[in-house]
């Protein structure tokens, strides 16, 4: 099984590598291998490399810039897919197009599930919504679409890493959340499963194994919470691991109180029922333990 990545860099893209199976292998072409902007490129590489399936791990993902910059942010996450997915189909490769909760508009109080009408509040979600119903209009048994939500790893730009970072800063004099005056102030009206990526990816690596798909997966961890939960968690954990100080000053706020151009779905977590039969997702907790004492261990 030859299994080939637009995206070399990213997070989801190093944990492929990180969970590779010893029977594939794993191409990844970085942005400067394969501008995906240019479809003749795409053709180029499908032709020469010649993979099974391709996973699509480019992305535009910054949220903020893609609302400052919505034409980027559609080159990359909708008009590239459009090229992928005219050139697997002709070459007659699989296709698995990662997306997002944030293709949701998050008025939902129940876990979205995957026969949901799409209907999304922001310049990313849009770009990302346009790719997948460019995939689907194919219906093509070669294509897939997999929703995900809040990935995260102990490594890159992410939520744990931000937060990890603040919170020792805090410790080293910094000002911010070295006191109750002055806390860490983490959004607590947005509701979602955060992911350890690691466990996505396996995920894709079982569905890369299976002889047919569905149109549309839905993969996180199991449980929710809303962001300022998540960063307690993640000082509850660091602190017992001796990766954070004692004292760290957390505040609750409001979607309002955060400045941001961005509207965010209040609510986007993801019924992930009809992908139990690949995988059943582990508590969102227990997969950050296991993630922060994987950065204990590589301090060692």
């Amino acid at each position: 099984m030859k299994i080939l990545t637009f995206g070399q860099t990213g997070q989801l893209a190093r944990a492929l590598k990180r969970v590779q199976p010893k029977t594939a292998e794993l191409i990844q072409l970085s942005h400067q291998q394969v501008d995906i902007t240019q479809p003749q490129l795409i053709d180029e590489a499908l032709a020469f490399y010649r993979p099974d399936i391709i996973i699509n791990c480019a992305a535009y993902t910054d949220v903020e810039k893609a609302q400052i910059n919505p034409v980027a942010a559609m080159q990359i996450n909708a008009l590239a897919v459009e090229y992928m997915a005219k050139a697997a189909s002709n070459y007659g490769i699989k296709l698995i197009q990662l997306s997002t909760d944030y293709v949701f508009d998050g008025r939902s109080s129940t876990p979205y599930s995957v026969t949901q009408k799409p209907s999304t509040i922001n310049a990313y979600g849009q770009s990302k919504l346009l790719a997948e119903e460019t995939l689907l209009s194919y219906q093509s048994a070669l294509f897939c679409i997999v929703r995900t939500s809040w990935l995260y790893h102990h490594s890159g730009n992410n939520f744990v890493t931000t937060m990890l970072k603040l919170m020792t800063q805090s410790h080293n004099q910094q000002t911010i959340g070295s006191s109750a005056d002055n806390p860490i102030k983490v959004v607590n009206d947005q509701t979602g499963s955060p992911t350890m990526v690691d466990d996505f990816a396996r995920f894709l690596w079982k569905l890369c194994s299976q002889k047919q798909w569905s149109a549309i997966y839905h993969w996180s961890n199991a449980g929710k919470c809303t962001w300022y939960e998540f960063a307690q968690e993640i000082k509850t954990q660091g602190i017992a691991l001796g990766l954070l100080p004692q004292s760290i000053y957390l505040q609750p706020i409001t979607s309002e109180q955060y400045a941001s151009i961005v509207n965010r779905p209040a609510f986007s977590v993801l019924d992930t029922r009809l992908s139990h039969t690949l995988a059943i997702p582990k508590p969102w907790q227990q997969q950050l333990a296991q993630c922060l004492n994987e950065l204990v261990l590589s301090k060692v």
